[in-house]
C-alpha cells in the first residue's frame, strides 16, 4: 500500500505542476539559503584547521590600522600605519626574534599582452622564505643587499601570467614598472586569514622597491618569528609599539592561535544564525505548502470518498497525502541543496577558499524538507482522511 501512496501522489503532483511547482519555491529558498551558510561555514573551519596546522605557533603578527572593510572579518587587511623603525625597535628586543617587515599593494601585472588586475604585491624582505616556510620550485629569493628590480612569483600567478613555473629572467610589468623574475614559489594553499594575501597569487619584492612604487616608508604588517614565550613578547612588542604611536588604534597584535580564534568565534556566529534562519525558513516553508495541500484536500473530496467507499482506510488516505508533501518538499530541497553547491563553489572560488564537502548542510538540506513535508501534510491528511464517505461523494468535483 505504501508503493500505492507514492504512485497516487507523484500522479496528483503531475496533474498539478504549475501549483505545486510554486508551492515548493518556499523549500528551495530555505534550504539553499541555510545550506549556503553551512557550506561556507564549514569551508573556513577547513582554512582554521589549516592555519593551525601550519602555521609557526612561535609567531606573532602585528598589523595596521583595520581597513573598516566587511572583508577584514576574514583576512588582516590593514592601513600602512607601521613603520621601518617599528622593525628595528621590536628586533631590539631579542636579536634571535626573525622580524619581517610588509608592505601590502595592489595593482596590475603584465606579461605579453597578459593583464592581470588587482594583483596582491607583497614587499617584502629577504626573511620571508623562513618566516612564511617558503619553498622554491625553481629560481632563487631576491637579495636585500642589492637595488636591483627582483620579483619572485607565486606558482598560481606565474602558470595564470607567463603559463609556466619556469620563468627566470623574463621581465613582467608590474603598475608600470620592468621587474626581473629571478624565481617562483612552490604553491602552499596558504589560506589569506593569516597575512592579508594569498601566497600563491601574489608578486613579492623587496620592501625598497615596494616602498618607492608606493612612495612611501610606511609598512601594514610586520611578522616576528622564532619567539619561544609567545604571551610575554606579545605584551612586550605591545609595550614597545604604544611607545612609537600614541594612538593605540595604528595596530594590532596577535598570535597565530588567536587570529585562528577570532575565525572560530566568527565561524559559530554564522553557524547560530544558520540555526535561527533555518528555524524561521521551515515555518514559512510548511505554510506554504499546508496551504496547497489544504486546497488540494478541499478539491479532491470526491476522490476520497471514493476511494474510501471501494475500501481505502484512515492510513491510506492519510499516506497519500502525506507522501505528497513530501515528494514536494524533498524535490525542493535537492534542487536548494545543489544550487546552495554551485553558488558557494563560486563564491568561495573567488576568495581563492576551498569548496568542502559539508555533510551537515546535506543533512539540513534533507532534514528541512523532510520536516515540511511532514509538518506541513499531517493536518490536510488528516482532514481528508475524516471526510464522510457520503458528503464527499456528494461533491460536484
Amino acid at each position: 500500500m505504501k508503493f500505492t501512496a507514492i504512485r497516487l501522489a507523484r500522479k496528483n503532483l503531475r496533474s498539478h505542476k504549475t501549483r505545486s511547482r510554486v508551492a515548493v519555491i518556499g523549500v528551495v529558498i530555505s534550504v539553499f539559503l541555510v545550506s549556503i551558510i553551512f557550506i561556507i561555514s564549514d569551508s573556513l573551519k577547513g582554512i582554521v584547521a589549516h592555519e593551525l596546522n601550519n602555521i609557526n605557533p612561535k609567531s606573532i603578527i602585528v598589523n595596521g590600522a583595520e581597513t573598516g572593510d566587511v572583508a577584514n572579518i576574514f583576512t588582516n587587511s590593514a592601513r600602512n600605519t607601521l613603520t621601518n623603525d617599528d622593525v628595528k625597535q621590536i628586533h631590539k628586543l631579542n636579536r634571535d626574534y626573525l622580524v619581517d617587515g610588509h608592505l601590502i599593494l595592489q595593482g596590475t601585472a603584465g606579461f605579453d599582452g597578459t593583464q592581470l588586475a588587482n594583483t596582491s604585491i607583497v614587499a617584502t624582505t629577504d626573511k620571508s622564505p623562513e618566516s612564511l616556510n617558503l619553498e622554491m620550485v625553481s629560481g632563487e629569493w631576491f637579495d636585500d643587499d642589492n637595488d636591483k628590480k627582483w620579483v619572485v612569483l607565486g606558482e598560481n600567478i606565474a602558470n595564470r601570467l607567463l603559463g609556466t613555473n619556469q620563468v627566470q629572467n623574463q621581465i613582467v610589468d608590474i603598475k608600470g614598472y620592468k621587474f626581473t623574475v629571478v624565481g617562483v614559489i612552490k604553491n602552499t594553499n596558504q589560506p589569506l586569514s593569516m597575512t592579508g594575501y594569498l601566497t600563491d597569487s601574489s608578486i613579492f619584492m623587496s620592501l625598497e622597491n615596494g616602498q618607492k612604487i608606493d612612495k612611501s616608508t610606511k609598512l601594514n604588517q610586520i611578522r616576528i618569528s622564532n619567539v619561544d614565550k609567545v604571551n610575554e613578547a606579545k605584551q612586550q612588542i605591545s609595550t614597545v609599539l604604544g611607545n612609537l604611536h600614541p594612538d593605540n588604534s595604528d595596530y594590532s597584535v596577535n598570535t597565530a592561535s588567536s587570529v585562528a580564534h577570532k575565525l572560530e568565534q566568527v565561524i559559530n556566529y554564522l553557524t547560530i544564525i544558520a540555526c535561527v534562519v533555518a528555524g524561521l525558513l521551515l515555518l514559512t516553508s510548511s505554510i506554504s505548502v499546508a496551504n496547497l495541500m489544504m486546497v488540494n484536500m478541499i478539491e479532491r473530496r470526491r476522490e476520497i470518498g471514493i476511494r474510501k467507499a471501494v475500501g481505502a482506510t484512515t492510513r491510506n488516505i492519510m499516506n497519500q497525502f502525506v507522501m505528497e508533501s513530501l515528494i514536494m518538499s524533498l524535490r525542493g530541497g535537492v534542487l536548494g541543496l545543489i544550487l546552495a553547491y554551485l553558488f558557494s563553489g563560486v563564491c568561495l572560488l573567488f576568495f581563492a577558499i576551498p569548496l568542502v564537502f559539508s555533510w551537515l548542510a546535506l543533512a539540513i538540506g534533507f532534514a528541512i524538507p523532510v520536516l515540511v513535508g511532514i509538518l506541513a501534510g499531517i493536518y490536510p491528511a488528516y482532514k481528508a482522511s475524516r471526510q464522510d464517505i457520503i458528503t464527499a461523494l456528494n461533491q460536484l468535483t
